[in-house]
């Protein structure tokens, strides 16, 4: 299985970073996982001689900005994705707007839309997981986000993909607003597979606090043999990570092997 960055926070040498996720990811089907906020991830794809020419599947993890607004700048593909990623949302912070800027109509010009809340399999070792279950005790307890009514947005929308590999289960997420953990189990039992092999993509963890411990105590127990975070992972959790894994280096340009 390959992955080519295509877009994250920092970059290699010759290629833009911003912040936003994008990826390409090439198994037994070649898909996109998410575009980014804007259109640097095709600028970055032409650098990795990529074009979209040979995919007919986009996957959209959560109806983010960062990982869903560089979507104005692909067309005629099949965009699968929960129906709640065209939630309006802001943060709470500073009331910002956080959701997609493009609503469904929009997509609809330019994508087929297949909305899922089950699992939905793209291929026949690749499956879009859909709506996670929040089932541990430490994940997904609050949120920075909130609803247009003033509730918390805990990001229902938040999926990842899950790939059958023969080393074991490969789990890709955009920013696991549903809790890494939580997407791991969900992984395990949508595929029926329980041996999982690498772990990659946001986990959205900020602090060394006790979310991030519980954290690394479920992966070491779940013998991870390889571990990525990236994106809204801050570099001390990564640092910390480390300390227990073998990290993956990612960035914008970055194409990986597993």
């Amino acid at each position: 299985m390959k992955l080519k960055i295509l877009l994250d926070n920092t970059a290699t040498e010759g290629f833009e970073s911003v912040h936003g996720f994008s990826v390409l990811v090439e198994s037994d089907k070649k898909i996109l996982f998410d575009a980014g906020p804007n259109e640097l991830f095709a600028k970055n794809a032409k650098k990795l001689d990529e074009d979209f020419s040979d995919i007919d599947t986009v996957i959209l993890s959560h109806g983010h900005w960062d990982h869903g607004d560089g979507l104005k700048y692909l067309s005629g593909k099949e965009l699968i994705l929960h129906p709640d990623c065209f939630i309006a949302r802001h943060r709470k912070r500073n009331n910002t707007h956080v959701g997609l800027s493009m609503n469904k109509e929009e997509l609809l010009k330019n994508f087929k839309i297949t909305e899922s809340k089950k699992p939905l399999w793209i291929s026949e070792n690749m499956v879009f997981l859909g709506e996670i279950p929040r089932v541990n005790d430490f994940e997904s307890k609050e949120s920075p986000f909130l609803l247009p009514d003033g509730s918390p947005d805990f990001v229902p929308d938040d999926s990842a993909i899950a790939i059958i590999s023969s080393k074991g289960l490969i789990v890709i997420s955009g920013c696991a607003h549903s809790g890494i953990c939580n997407t791991v189990e969900y992984a395990k039992k949508v595929s029926k597979i329980d041996t999982v092999y690498a772990v990659i993509g946001g986990f959205h963890l900020k602090e060394i606090d006790e979310l991030t411990i519980k954290t690394i105590e479920y992966l070491k127990a779940e013998n991870i043999k390889i571990l990525g975070p990236t994106h809204c992972t801050s570099f001390k959790v990564r640092d910390e990570f480390a300390k227990s894994f073998n990290l993956l280096e990612l960035a914008a340009g970055a194409v990986i092997e597993l």
